[in-house]
Parts: structure tokens; C-alpha cells; sequence
């Protein structure tokens, strides 16, 4: 079974994460998949707008599958570099489409699919959509550093520092998810509002997704964002090298284990 869906319903391109039994966990195979359905529904004139969803129910996306990056570390600096320019270029494509993109999310949304949903031009969220951000607790940082762009300053602190969820309705409240719905008509709620952007004039609709871009950018969000790259590279290999043990207990016996030391090691 593909690990990505796609799907077109009138207008809307419907990209679908179907990876649920790893909770949607972005694997090498499933970021391939996805920058190939991206560049399909962007190349495709008939798609006015893109949404992006996820199967299951538990997680929009786990985020990264830290058990592949930790198992097989990329450290020589040239493929480290590569590697994390690759990353960004997948998630900017949904900043650079020519179309909206809008996120549905359900459950946990975390790290890199929290990077995902935050990339898109809204967010429906369903009534128990958790956001969380815990790559600091296993010695990371973000590499696509797009919170401080869509939060107040210090909840994007409070979010990157304390690893904690924060729900839909608060980041509704911060301006972040555009609507919170019963997770029943998720999916409903969502195609109404892809269906009533895909019902204005497409042109005007690519030239004012640029507008609104350009005005970010212009603010320096993509400068930031490869500064973050390489300062992410950077803790990568230093990762790598300082957190030896609890990358072995990841390798042995997998991350809720190697979780569950680090615990413990902070009880002691």
C-alpha cells in the first residue's frame, strides 16, 4: 500500500499521509511520495486548491521517524548539509505551490508534521489536535523554523522550550488554526473551505498567494529558515556524538525504550 494517497474531488487535490499504523511518521519513503504529490497537484491546472490530510485517526503525523535518523546518522558535513537542504526544499514546496494549501489535522501533530501544518496557508483542526514540538528532549532543533512566523513571541518560545502539546483552541486563539470542529466533520469542514477558495478566480487566487508570500519573505522568512538549517545540521552531528548511549537503546531496543531511559536518567 503506497504511503501516500491522491485524490481529486472537482478543483481540490487531496494529498493524504497513509502511513497510520507509525502514526503517520515521516519516513524517507513517505517525504519522497509526498514531494511527488505535491509537484503533481501543483503542476496540474485543473487543482485550484491543495488540502493535506492524514489517515487514521491517533496523528495527523508522529513527525520525523527519529528510529531511521538515529539508526543511520548522516555526520560528514557535505551529506549532512544535502540532506537537511533536501528536507527544506520538500516542505517549502507547500509555501511555494501556486495554489493554497490547507492542513487538515486530527490528533497528535507533532514536530515535523507540526512543521508540515504550520507551512500551509490554514489549518482545520479537529477538537483533539494536540501541537507539540519535543525535539529538544532528544538533543534536536528545529530545521524548518517556521513558529516564530505563525506564533506571538513567547509561545513560540514556550512551545520549543518546554516540548508541552498545545491544543487546537489555543493555537485557534493565537490565530494559528483558522477552525476547530468535531473530528466527525473534519473532512466536511475542510472541503468546505477548499471548496470555496477553489470557487474564486484562479489566477487571482496564484497572484495573491504570492502577494502574501512575498510579503513574509521580504521580512527575511527564508533567510531564517536556512540559517536554522545550518545550526540544525550542526546539532545533528553533535547529536550523534554526545547522546552515544541513548542512540544505542534506540538502535537495540527502539525510541519509547530509549524515551523511557532518558527518564530515568533525569530522576536520578
Amino acid at each position: 500500500m503506497s504511503v501516500i494517497l491522491f485524490e481529486k474531488t472537482g478543483h481540490i487535490g487531496k494529498i493524504i499521509l497513509n502511513r497510520p499504523e507509525a502514526r503517520n511518521a515521516f519516513n524517507r519513503e513517505l517525504i519522497g511520495k509526498l514531494e511527488e504529490a505535491l509537484d503533481q497537484a501543483n503542476a496540474d491546472e485543473d487543482v485550484h486548491v491543495i488540502v493535506i490530510s492524514a489517515a487514521g485517526d491517533r496523528a495527523f503525523s508522529a513527525g520525523f521517524d527519529l528510529k531511521e535518523s538515529i539508526s543511520d546518522p548522516i555526520i560528514e558535513v557535505g551529506k549532512r548539509r544535502s540532506n537537511t537542504e533536501k528536507e527544506l526544499s520538500s516542505w517549502q514546496k507547500v509555501w511555494n505551490a501556486k495554489k493554497p494549501v490547507i492542513a487538515e489535522v486530527q490528533g497528535y501533530c507533532i514536530g515535523g508534521g507540526l512543521h508540515l501544518a504550520f507551512m500551509c496557508d490554514m489549518i482545520i483542526a479537529s477538537e483533539d489536535a494536540k501541537f507539540g514540538e519535543p525535539e529538544l528532549g532528544f538533543s534536536y532543533v528545529p530545521d524548518i523554523l517556521i513558529e516564530p512566523w505563525k506564533l506571538p513571541m513567547n509561545k513560540a518560545r514556550e512551545l520549543l522550550y518546554l516540548g508541552e502539546f498545545m491544543t487546537a483552541q489555543e493555537l485557534h486563539s493565537y490565530g494559528v488554526v483558522n477552525k476547530v470542529v468535531p473530528l466527525a466533520s473534519l473532512e466536511e469542514e475542510t472541503m468546505k473551505v477548499a471548496e470555496k477558495i477553489a470557487s474564486m478566480p484562479k489566477d487571482a487566487v496564484t497572484i495573491l498567494k504570492y502577494q502574501l508570500n512575498k510579503t513574509y519573505e521580504i521580512q527575511g522568512l527564508k533567510n531564517a529558515m536556512d540559517f536554522a538549517a545550518e545550526l540544525f545540521n550542526l546539532c545533528r552531528i553533535n547529536q550523534a556524538h554526545t547522546e552515544g548511549e541513548f542512540n544505542e537503546i534506540v538502535r537495540e531496543q527502539g525510541l519509547k525504550a530509549a524515551i523511557s531511559w532518558k527518564e530515568d536518567q533525569k530522576n536520578k
